[in-house]
């Protein structure tokens, strides 16, 4: 019979599920859009790498198996720069404008 311990020391898409949590933390960020600059859930990597999160409704595994992509890098097209406190816009888009 598997121990509390065994469920939470479990994997989920290659990372431990304790190492999911504690390298992703997820932030309200205001996001540049096409629309206009709208409130979005945004999702920090290990400190540094800030990224738009589109999937709010995703919990339990699948949502931790969708941050573990985060971490593995397979969702740099949602990556963020923020050029003021509280205020991002895309990687890739300010890249194309320039």
């Amino acid at each position: 019979m598997r121990s509390p311990i065994d469920v939470l020391a479990g994997r989920v898409g290659g990372f431990k599920k304790m190492e999911i949590a504690r390298r992703t933390v997820p932030c309200y960020k205001h996001v540049i859009e096409k629309d206009g600059e709208e409130l979005s859930v945004c999702l920090l990597v290990d400190s540094g790498k800030l990224y738009r999160f589109p999937y709010e409704t995703a919990k339990g595994i699948k949502g931790l198996g969708i941050k573990a992509r985060f971490l593995r890098g397979e969702m740099e097209h949602l990556r963020l720069r923020e050029f003021q406190p509280g205020l991002c816009r895309y990687v890739e888009r300010a890249d194309k404008a320039v």
